[in-house]
């Protein structure tokens, strides 16, 4: 995912001219992940034109960039991962071009002449669902949502006014596309290769390997082959199914949290129906008020308690605990965390860190994977010696749709195959999937492939050209106005 974020920053920074209310209103803004001094130039930390962009409005821009990305990467993202993979230097990169093309933009704007009414910016905000109660603008709404994020009344009504000034620039573009536009996009869909195609399997391959060839490979690759990790700690678990629940205290916790009990259809289901979950909600929850006292005992007690050795990879508890023995030092006590039907706390005594094995102990795996290492060049080198004389299957005609099966490969496979296919250049290739050397050969090609849904092509078409507008009128802005940067 990071490799296609890097891949597509360039299209991301063209395309995102519009500061989009969403975040506001969905309450994304993430105050404080971010924060830039006051530079020798004030509050400005780039200027672009006549336009001065502020710490503040960087700081909006990266938080929501971050967040971005972490979405893309699956939401909680751990700040020391992140930082690892280098997420925040990435959202920094992106927020600042974004904000230099926004402001070129607004330049150029406002030298042709485009402004925003007072009367526009009151109509979007008005008009936002977020800010609507029955059907009609509520100023409180309104007013509270920007508070609970942070954002002052006249920010936010700047904001608007900006992304108003963007669209009118935008709304200059052509919206129409030529018939020789629209054959250029639709012809890529239409092309169609005839196939002939041939397998090889790198399971059929059997390779020599002497010893002094695998210590060598071990040597090399000794690093892969370590002793897990182990953790010496004592624990306390609470059952949550020991926790007594009455009728009484069941029916008032539903009273009390309807909101947990809607189905699927946004309908509240009936106390009757649900009430063993209902009762399972609240032994968990007294189970976590016991096993909060018992972390606070465990903490401070020098007793000896129940212990046990934990071993990295022996799948004794899941995965989210073991990421939190990982992180913990010796000594230290987890508050906490829900395991089976309760929760079970955690005092590391004593952490055995990874060792490398030796070559005996690493030997029955080295010998595997040196063998499919082998196997897979033995398979490479086949697959070059027999790609000009292969005799393969004709499969008929592919598109770089094709959802049709092959034999001998499965539908992962295939998406694979056809994408190389139209990516690759060459007449005849090869391609590496998995444990196959698939070898193909184009024996016919047309572009009499139909086009299904023509509409489709249309708006790809027009984006594309959008697109590459954008582009051009920012190369040519960034040469007709000064960027001054005040901050690294």
């Amino acid at each position: 995912m990071i490799e296609w974020m890097q891949k597509h920053r360039k299209y991301l920074v063209i395309t995102i001219w519009i500061s989009s209310i969403a975040f506001i209103v969905a309450g994304g803004i993430g105050w404080g992940q971010f924060n830039l001094s006051t530079s020798l130039f004030g509050d400005t930390v780039i200027k672009v034109g006549n336009i001065k962009i502020s710490s503040q409005e960087f700081e909006q821009a990266y938080n929501n960039t971050y967040q971005t990305y972490a979405q893309a990467l699956g939401g909680n993202i751990d700040p020391d991962e992140a930082k690892k993979m280098g997420l925040d230097k990435m959202a920094k990169q992106l927020a600042t071009q974004i904000l230099i093309n926004q402001a070129l933009v607004r330049n150029f704007a406002l030298d042709l002449g485009l402004r925003v009414e007072d009367s526009e910016v009151i109509d979007e905000i008005t008009k936002t669902d977020a800010f609507q109660n029955n059907g009609h603008f509520d100023e409180a709404i309104y007013k509270a949502t920007l508070k609970e994020n942070n954002y002052r009344p006249v920010d936010f009504e700047k904001n608007i006014r900006e992304m108003l000034l963007l669209q009118k620039m935008t709304n200059l573009f052509p919206d129409t596309i030529t018939p020789l536009e629209l054959d250029a996009v639709s012809s890529a869909f239409k092309l169609q290769d005839k196939i002939e195609l041939s397998i090889l399997d790198a399971d059929t391959l059997q390779p020599k390997i002497t010893d002094s060839e695998l210590k060598a490979y071990w040597e090399k690759n000794k690093d892969k082959y370590k002793t897990p990790s182990q953790y010496e700690v004592q624990y306390r678990f609470v059952d949550a199914s020991t926790q007594n629940v009455s009728p009484k205290e069941a029916q008032s916790y539903y009273n009390e949290n309807k909101s947990l009990y809607i189905n699927d259809k946004g309908e509240l289901e009936s106390f009757e129906k649900i009430k063993t979950k209902v009762q399972k909600d609240i032994q968990l929850h007294k189970a976590l008020s016991v096993a909060t006292k018992e972390y606070l005992d465990l903490k401070k007690s020098n007793a000896t308690e129940i212990s046990k050795t934990i071993t990295e990879g022996s799948n004794q508890y899941p995965p989210e605990i073991m990421q939190e023995l990982q992180k913990s030092k010796t000594g230290q006590t987890l508050k906490p965390l829900e395991y089976k039907n309760g929760y079970i706390i955690l005092k590391l005594i004593s952490k055995k860190e990874p060792e490398i094995k030796t070559f005996e102990q690493a030997k029955i795996q080295a010998i595997l994977d040196f063998t499919q290492t082998k196997k897979m060049e033995l398979l490479k080198l086949e697959a070059q010696n027999k790609l000009s004389s292969f005799k393969g299957k004709d499969i008929g005609f592919v598109n770089v749709n094709f959802k049709g099966k092959i034999q001998g490969l499965d539908e992962k496979e295939v998406s694979t195959l056809i994408k190389e296919i139209f990516i690759n250049q060459k007449k005849s290739n090869f391609v590496i999937i998995n444990n196959k050397a698939i070898l193909y050969r184009i024996k016919e090609q047309n572009f009499n492939n139909p086009i299904k849904d023509n509409s489709t092509m249309v708006a790809m078409t027009t984006n594309l050209k959008t697109q590459y507008l954008q582009k051009v009128l920012i190369d040519y802005l960034r040469q007709k106005y000064t960027i001054q940067r005040y901050q690294d």
